[in-house]
């Protein structure tokens, strides 16, 4: 009977409250109850006061009741966050010590090695430096003895060699028969023919080999203020007259057989 009543009593209680706007406080808010919230140093007055319904099971008005939920929660969740941002920074804070040590250690340990690595690299160098003179030099003597016994040099014997030049007073590095010996080693041809009348000089290297088939390749000079400067360069279809076009086809034509070993232009 006892427990009929108190079971009829909490039935009429909890329709009084719902008809006069009422509802208990929670056990918890944001997950967390009061004795919980107190442990984590949750101060706020809505948190009391919702703590202090709920252990004196009073009802409160929805409106204030919500409101108080609201600002409990929200101040509960900063502690949280506040709690879990420490938690990250003492993580953090330990990774770095962590990394710090072993930093520590590495840079002994590379400082150890330094020493070793440094003589290892300079000798290293040292030879790399002595197999790349060598590798020149065997290349720069292939490239004369070739240029020496270019035919090219036959047929322009007769004719006095002067430096070469792609505009009028700006000799080159290279003398005509240089740049031209140049060509046949290069591309090596089947003959020549030339034309020599006073300052004028014209030589054609007759199909002569490339990647993509035999092509003639012409060139004419005229001989001012002692150099044969290049009038024009033909390669098959296609001719350079001016002096831009001219240098630019030239050192093209011999950059990988002349220019890559002895760098003169």
């Amino acid at each position: 009977m006892c427990a009929l009543l108190l079971g009829g009593c909490a039935g009429l209680r909890q329709t009084a409250g719902g008809w006069l706007g009422l509802a208990p406080a929670p056990a918890t808010v944001a997950g967390l109850d009061y004795v919980t919230q107190n442990r984590l140093g949750v101060a706020d007055s809505a948190c009391d006061e919702l703590a202090a319904a709920w252990r004196g099971d009073r009802w409160l008005p929805n409106d204030q009741r919500a409101q108080l939920i609201a600002r409990c929660g929200a101040r509960v969740r900063r502690v949280l966050d506040v709690r879990e941002q420490d938690q990250e920074l003492d993580r953090l804070v330990s990774e770095a010590w962590d990394a710090t040590i072993q930093a520590r250690l590495e840079r002994e340990r590379r400082e150890r090695r330094r020493e070793q690595v440094r003589r290892a690299i300079a000798q290293a160098r040292e030879e790399a430096e002595a197999r790349n003179d060598s590798a020149a030099e065997d290349a720069m003597a292939q490239l004369r003895e070739r240029m020496a016994d270019a035919h090219i040099l036959q047929v322009l014997r007769e004719v006095p060699d002067q430096p070469l030049a792609y505009a009028i007073g700006q000799p080159s590095e290279r003398s005509m028969k240089e740049f031209l010996s140049c060509l046949e080693v290069a591309y090596p041809n089947e003959g020549y023919e030339m034309q020599w009348e006073g300052d004028s000089l014209s030589v054609r290297a007759l199909n002569a080999t490339m990647p993509r088939g035999d092509v003639d390749i012409d060139t004419q000079f005229v001989s001012v203020w002692n150099t044969w400067m290049l009038q024009s360069l033909s390669v098959a279809e296609l001719r350079a007259t001016n002096a831009q076009d001219r240098f630019m086809l030239a050192q093209n034509l011999v950059a990988g057989q002349c220019y890559d070993v002895d760098g003169r232009l």
